[in-house]
């Protein structure tokens, strides 16, 4: 499965097509903006709901954020499993890369994914949803329509401890 997974990822003529990056992104690439896209259309469904509707909220751009923290080898591997995720559409019934699917159909596949016998499938769309959602929340926009006011430690003017060591019994 390595070597159709490596060569589903190599072949130039399914590759997504590139366009242009939005504006400030600096650690994905442009072929995964299509991915991102559809992502959050599908995890996202806030229409008609008091909910912030995620257009107005720079989603992407917080995941390339989190990205930029990243050590670069974590960084690296987790855009090959962006990479995957995208082509695992091709290995399934609906041949085709994953921000191509109509949006039933990528919620379909979201759904096989996470119910899947497959560990690893499991882990990268329990992974992407992950992603779609810190980007989403992350931003204080999405806050007022579900009344949190944000993180109690700035309210309460608590300081940082960084990664202090858990109470001992």
């Amino acid at each position: 499965m390595g070597a159709g997974i490596s060569t589903g990822l190599s072949l130039g003529g399914c590759s997504s097509p590139v366009g242009t990056l939005p504006d400030g992104i600096q650690i994905l690439s442009a072929k995964h903006i299509p991915m991102f896209e559809k992502l959050i259309s599908v995890l996202l469904p806030v229409e008609g709901s008091i909910l912030t509707p995620p257009d107005t909220v720079p989603v992407i751009a917080n995941i390339d954020a989190m990205l930029g923290v990243m050590h670069t080898s974590t960084r690296e591997d987790v855009l090959v499993l962006f990479d995957l995720f995208e082509y695992s559409s091709i290995f399934s019934t609906q041949l085709s890369l994953f921000s191509q699917l109509d949006n039933e159909d990528a919620r379909i596949h979201i759904e096989a994914c996470q119910s899947s016998s497959l560990f690893i499938q499991r882990a990268v769309v329990t992974a992407m949803k992950k992603f779609i959602y810190i980007g989403y929340w992350r931003d204080e926009k999405t806050w007022g329509p579900i009344e949190f006011d944000g993180p109690v430690s700035k309210q309460w003017n608590l300081p940082s401890l960084g990664n202090a060591p858990l109470p001992a019994a």
